[in-house]
């Protein structure tokens, strides 16, 4: 049986101008789905992030409305027991120098002077004889 002889290409195939065109739309077309997916990721990210941190300022605003709370009725107790004590220890000593009530002085109205009497005196007169010049 014959060989079969096996030739060789020895010249390496040659790069043209179209494998190098289409090498750039192959990378341009995975440069842009990883920009894509990026994007969408970064998105993805700041908006758990957004929805954690408003959780955590919802946690914060309902503990500390809680602490206020129980600080307000701790608070209110605490004023009204001193308030308690301080009526009962002080209104003995309140009752014991409040001053009596002061009597009430009458006021005397100045004595008519003459003059007084005068006018008194004079109107009457005038009233008399406007009556007596109506009848």
């Amino acid at each position: 049986m014959a060989r079969k002889k096996i030739i060789r290409n020895t010249s390496a195939p040659s790069a043209t101008p179209r494998h190098l065109w289409l090498a750039g739309l192959g990378l341009a077309s995975i440069a842009r789905k990883q920009s894509v997916a990026a994007v969408e990721e970064t998105i993805g990210r700041v908006d758990e992030a957004r929805h954690l941190a408003t959780a955590a300022v919802d946690q914060v605003q309902a503990s500390l409305i809680a602490a206020v709370g129980d600080l307000r009725t701790r608070l209110e107790t605490g004023a009204a027991q001193l308030r308690y004590t301080l009526e009962t220890t002080l209104s003995p000593l309140v009752a014991r120098f409040k001053p009596a009530k002061a009597k009430r002085t009458v006021r005397r109205g100045r004595k008519p002077g003459i003059k007084n009497v005068r006018r008194a005196a004079a109107k009457q007169t005038v009233k008399a004889v406007k009556r007596s010049r109506k009848a």
